[in-house]
């Protein structure tokens, strides 16, 4: 990835958008590139869409881009939307088996899609997608989903893994320290080579 790298993460509110932007920001910093965060918590606190977004880059001007050059999504709808953010190329790490359905889904108004992978293969975007919660349960805490992503979105972003475990410490509070270095362990060790082109 050459210049800027937009990475947004996506999910619903309590899903640890937040503290999954947090550590990918310090994990940049920690690579001694400029780095600018933006946030959209919406209705958060009542289920509705997060996005985070983070760019780094030697120099950064801006928080915000229309364009993703990574969606991190913590569950599939929002992977979904997370689609229309990437251009051909770009990378969506997206947790396979999490389902949130919004109330217009609930209410039976719309239907909960079933073609993301047909989708992104159409659009010509990279889709990892991963038993996150499974992971997360096999690391300690099913709250981990977030971490988890964060360790398989690790295989494309161009940290080292000593940055990450720096960006980890300074994000994450000592106390859950640890089941967070296990799951993002877990999410990194889940994404073959293969599937990020390596």
């Amino acid at each position: 990835m050459n210049g800027v790298t937009t990475v947004s993460l996506m999910g619903v509110g309590g899903q640890g958008i937040l503290l999954a932007a947090a550590i990918l920001a310090k994990s940049a910093s920690a690579e001694g590139l400029d780095v600018k965060a933006s946030e959209v918590k919406g209705m958060a606190q009542r289920g509705g869409s997060v996005l985070s977004t983070v760019r780094f880059g030697e120099r950064v001007w801006a928080p915000v881009s229309r364009r993703a050059d990574v969606v991190v999504a913590m569950e599939l709808l929002e992977g979904r939307r997370g689609l229309d953010l990437l251009g051909p190329r770009g990378t969506l790490v997206c947790a396979a088996t999490t389902r949130i359905l919004p109330g217009s889904v609930l209410r039976r108004e719309e239907e909960y899609p079933e073609d993301l992978a047909a989708v992104a293969e159409e659009q010509g975007v990279r889709l990892i997608a991963l038993d996150a919660e499974d992971l997360a349960r096999e690391a300690g805490t099913l709250r981990a989903v977030n971490v988890v992503l964060l360790g398989a979105a690790s295989m494309v972003l161009p940290f080292s893994r000593e940055s990450w475990k720096r960006g980890l410490s300074a994000a994450v509070p000592a106390k859950i320290l640890e089941v967070n270095e296990r799951a993002f362990a877990l999410g990194r060790d889940a994404v073959s080579s293969e599937e990020v082109g390596q």
